[in-house]
């Protein structure tokens, strides 16, 4: 007779190599700081429940490994998902075929909306326009709906400091394990309402195998004076941490990845035409990334809407608000020929 071996659940207290990997793979995946040793504690606890919220886990997620757990780890950490088809989506590959081509967009959802109405309006836009993903600002209280997107998964934080303000939708057959939150640091600020708004924080996942897509929507109301950033302090010092994260992430990314496509992009708050340490051009300059703007919006100007390295990033173009006060703008990002 054939027995099936299970190991027993990991929790506070588990000490042991499995704990080890588990906790290297949670370190991987952006989920558990500081060194990954043997003793499962209380801070492992916490980015087991954080992991477990961003993938799939529904009710109240325990800080437990067990064999669901353990295998959705293993499968995070060597990237392993299902091969991308590109019959419903923009890539022009045969099925079974990792997609050259992807459609993307990015849109500012805007807060106090009816969830309801986000998700059918997204969603029925994403599947018209055959969007392979889109980069989500300001989804604080839609994460629930918007994670009920058929075809798609919301790739979101809601344990990062700001809460999830930033997320990806990713068609389904496209979302590769790799996915991490890039978190600002500082006071954060005070609201028009008298409320707090901690740090922002940026949403980053690999897809299709080359492109690392990451979105991004840095503070309100910092404006420019001579190439400095001027405006309330905690804005103005939580606007300089997320550009440092970002160029530190970027530049660690192109120097490991030199193959793969990189994508940043999102609600920058701040015109194309921005110049200065800090500005999304300055993030583009150091990193050696190319900048891509231009598209009307919001009444604000032209924005400069995303930055790319390893990828043509072409045909950007606004679209609708569908509700929002920022049209959705839309791209084509393509891998170049011979990669991959």
């Amino acid at each position: 007779m054939r027995t099936t071996s299970h190991h027993r659940p990991l929790h506070v207290g588990s000490t042991g190599n499995r704990v080890q990997k588990v906790e290297e793979r949670l370190k991987s995946a952006g989920y558990l700081k500081g060194a990954a040793d043997d003793r499962f504690d209380a801070k492992t606890a916490r980015a087991v429940v954080a992991y477990k919220r961003d993938n799939g886990w529904e009710g109240k997620p325990q800080g437990v490994v067990g064999e669901r757990m353990d295998h959705s780890l293993k499968r995070t950490s060597t990237g392993t998902t299902p091969t991308a088809q590109a019959s419903q989506t923009g890539g022009s590959e045969s099925k079974g075929k990792t997609p050259s081509q992807l459609k993307g967009a990015t849109y500012n959802v805007e807060r106090d909306r009816n969830p309801q109405d986000v998700k059918k309006w997204l969603g029925d836009f994403a599947k018209k326009n055959k969007l392979d993903f889109i980069q989500l600002q300001e989804i604080n209280g839609y994460h629930k709906a918007l994670e009920n997107i058929p075809g798609y998964h919301l790739v979101t934080f809601p344990g990062a400091k700001d809460h999830g303000e930033t997320g990806i939708l990713v068609k389904d057959s496209l979302l590769q394990g790799q996915k991490t939150s890039i978190q600002g640091e500082g006071g954060g600020w005070t609201t028009v309402r008298g409320g707090h708004a901690p740090p922002r924080a940026a949403t980053a996942v690999k897809l299709a195998g080359w492109l690392q897509v990451v979105s991004a929507h840095q503070p309100p109301s910092v404006d420019w004076k001579g190439g400095e950033p001027v405006g309330p302090k905690n804005r103005v010092s939580t606007y300089k941490s997320l550009s440092e994260k970002l160029l530190g992430f970027a530049n660690r990314k192109i120097a490991k990845n030199p193959d793969e496509g990189l994508l940043i992009g999102g609600d920058w708050n701040e015109p194309a035409s921005t110049k200065g340490k800090w500005s999304p051009g300055w993030i583009a300059q150091q990193a050696g990334m190319k900048t891509h703007g231009g598209v009307e919006s919001h009444g604000h100007g032209k924005i400069d809407y995303a930055m790319s390295y390893g990828c043509k990033v072409s045909n950007v173009r606004s679209g609708p608000t569908g509700g929002s006060d920022h049209n959705i703008v839309m791209y084509t990002v393509s891998r170049p020929k011979g990669k991959g």
